[in-house]
């Protein structure tokens, strides 16, 4: 189970400001959550088939297309058809407008702690 401490870690992990008043009410919460998932260990699963979910639905792909600047392409910006066609941007031009770039690629600060 978890403990107050690691609530208290977790919530400062994740940038939320936990109440301490709070926290044994939040770790009892958590350690629920967490004796459920630890009952589904106990379920025999022999012979159940893996799945991603639970419905039979499945995501319909295009392939990539490489279209040159200035083209227009054939399907509007997020597929909603009263938003006309725009045309590509330019690598260059796009990169002007980034603040930092190595080549054609846009540089962003490191993130990990």
């Amino acid at each position: 189970m978890i403990s107050e401490d690691e609530v208290q870690k977790l919530a400062n992990l994740a940038r939320l400001e936990l109440d301490p008043a709070l926290t044994p009410i939040v770790t009892g919460h958590l350690n629920s959550i967490i004796g459920y998932v630890q009952r589904l260990d106990e379920v025999d699963t022999t012979g159940a088939e893996a799945m991603s979910h639970v419905h039979g639905s499945t995501n319909v792909l295009r392939e990539d297309q490489m279209l040159e600047a200035g083209s227009v392409p054939d399907a509007t910006p997020l597929g909603d058809p009263r938003v006309p066609p725009q045309p590509m941007l330019d690598t260059q031009a796009l990169l002007q407008n980034a603040p930092d770039s190595s080549g054609t690629f846009i540089r962003v600060p490191l993130i990990v702690e």
